[in-house]
Parts: structure tokens; C-alpha cells; sequence
């Protein structure tokens, strides 16, 4: 507010100045003489002016325990610590969006002055890690034991998933999970002989592939599959089994080459069920969708589901 009161000063003696010099010759050299000084003053509080913080960055993500069930408490915490030492956080949010259960708003600043507009706002390029914080235990996700992550621009996103547990051989999945998807297929492999592009089960699917599913790892005798039912008045009704805290989507296409997002109901809700894009199971089941028909044109001849 001195700032602004200043320049507010300023203002109103050049404009007295300016007054004057329609008076005398004096009056003109005594205002030229002045007029650098205060064109100096004021343009020193252009920056004052200037200095609003930038749009925050976005990042978001999913966070999943160390078995790849994504986390539901919203008492969990996602802490960001920068290079420097300040501090960023928010908490699970369930069910924020399809594959997303938290996102964070990085404060950022212009660094048009020396100082900060507050303690923990980030510059461009400012490097940090994330943590996960669960009850009094802080959690270092996978993917920050060995890379730091670098702040994008203002008013950008970046997706950055968080993993717990251990990953003792850097292929991205937990060692807890890998060790029983072993022991379920009953695998003699160690976890030095894994990497996340092998097909352990020998079913089509990577390592990968099946940790992002996952149930095939504790129900080996049900792996994850999609079965067209029956039909209800010319609309399918897909069968597939989930599992706890997963978000599921249907997608359909009429030439296995462009796939969209198909809107469904839940059979076992009757004739009220609403119409969704996305289903978060509670528990393991086997759940029946009846994909609602989409306008005009084409009908989709093929599906899929996406699991989160």
C-alpha cells in the first residue's frame, strides 16, 4: 500500500508541475529539471505493479498402496518438497475423476522481484519430489527414490501416478505385488528376473499389463475378461469382474481403430439406474454394464473396458 501511495504521490506532482510550467520560463526550467527525477520515481514502481503471482500449476495423478489398489482416505497426504525446501500439499480426493484421486495447485511466481509473493511459491523449472503421507508415516513413492521431477509452466497439468512400496529391481511395480502374482500362478522367478514388458502368466499380457489390472494376480483362476451377456431391447450387456477401488470405463468402436467412451447403467440398480461413464467397485464382483446405444450413425460393434 506505501507503494501504491507513492506512486499515487508522484502522479499528482507532475501534474502540478506540469501546471506550473505554463507560468514563466522559470517555471519550465525548474519543472525540466524535476521531471527526470520523477520519471525515475515512477518508473520504479512499475514493478510493484507487475507483480502479481502466475497462474498455479496443476498436477494430478492416482496413488495406489504398494498392491495397486488406489487409495481411498481422504486423510492420506500428498506432500511436494522443492529443491529448496518449501512445502505444497493436498489430500486424496476419491473418485475425482477416472483414474484420479488427487490433484495439487503448485503455486507459482512471476520472480519479477526478489521476494517471493509467498514462502512456498515455485518458479518454471524448479525441481521437487513428492511424498505420501499416511498417518505419521511418510511415504517415498516409487517413482521419487531416483527421479526429480522439474515444475512446468503456469496454467499447464502434468500427470504424475504415485506408487508405494518397494520396487527392488526398477521396473515400476511394487515388489509385495509382484511376489504374489508369483506365488498365485506359482512362478519359481525371482524378482531379479522380472521386468515390466515380460508375459510371466504366458496369457497375452505384460507384467505391467496385469499389475494395472489387478485382479489377475490373486485371482489367476478368474483372470480379468470381457464377456458380451445378452442383449436388452438391441442394447449389449458386458460381464467382466473388478476389484476393490478400481474406476472402470467402457469404450466402444466400429472399426477397432477409433475407440469412445460409451455412457452404461447397471442392470442390477432397475428400471431408476443412472447413466454413468466411468464405475468404482467397493469390493470384488463380477459386474454386468448394458452400454446405452449412441446417436446417429454407426453403432459400436466392438468393446472394451479400461481399468484405473
Amino acid at each position: 500500500m506505501k507503494t501504491i501511495l507513492s506512486c499515487f504521490s508522484l502522479r499528482a506532482s507532475l501534474t502540478r508541475w506540469r501546471a506550473f510550467t505554463g507560468t514563466s520560463g522559470f517555471g519550465l526550467r525548474a519543472s525540466l529539471s524535476v521531471l527526470p527525477v520523477l520519471a525515475a520515481a515512477l518508473l520504479g514502481c512499475l514493478p510493484a505493479w507487475a507483480y502479481p503471482p502466475s497462474p498455479y500449476h496443476l498436477i494430478y495423478g492416482l496413488v495406489r498402496d504398494e498392491y495397486g489398489t488406489p487409495l481411498m482416505d481422504d486423510q492420506v497426504q500428498i506432500l511436494l518438497v522443492s529443491a529448496g525446501g518449501s512445502q505444497s500439499q493436498t489430500s486424496i480426493q476419491p473418485d475425482l475423476a477416472v483414474g484420479v484421486n488427487y490433484q495439487l495447485q503448485v503455486p507459482m511466481d512471476t520472480l519479477l522481484k526478489p521476494d517471493l509473493y509467498r514462502s512456498n511459491a515455485l518458479a518454471v523449472g524448479t525441481g521437487f519430489r513428492l511424498y505420501v503421507v499416511v498417518g505419521n508415516v511418510t511415504n517415498v513413492p516409487i517413482v521419487s527414490t531416483s527421479t526429480t521431477n522439474y515444475l512446468g509452466q503456469p496454467t499447464k497439468m502434468t500427470q504424475i501416478d504415485l506408487t508405494l512400496g518397494v520396487d527392488s529391481n526398477g521396473d515400476g511395480i511394487p515388489d509385495p505385488w509382484e511376489l504374489a502374482f508369483l506365488a498365485a500362478i506359482g512362478s519359481n522367478l525371482s524378482l531379479g528376473d522380472l521386468n515390466a514388458n515380460l508375459d510371466v502368466a504366458h496369457d497375452g499380457r505384460t507384467l505391467m499389463q496385469e499389475y494395472l489390472l489387478g485382479s489377475a494376480a490373486f485371482s489367476p483362476e478368474n483372470p480379468f475378461a470381457v464377456r458380451m451377456v445378452t442383449f436388452n431391447s438391441g442394447a449389449p450387456i458386458l460381464e467382466f469382474p473388478t476389484e476393490t477401488s478400481r474406476s472402470y470405463t467402457v469404450l466402444g468402436s466400429t472399426n477397432l481403430q477409433q475407440w469412445a467412451v460409451l455412457p452404461f447403467r447397471l442392470p442390477s440398480e432397475g428400471p431408476s439406474a443412472v447413466t454413468r461413464t466411468n464405475f468404482t467397485a467397493s469390493v470384488v464382483q463380477t459386474l454386468q454394464v448394458q452400454v446405452i446405444p449412441s446417436g446417429p450413425g454407426p453403432r459400436a460393434q466392438f468393446f472394451r473396458i479400461s481399468s484405473q
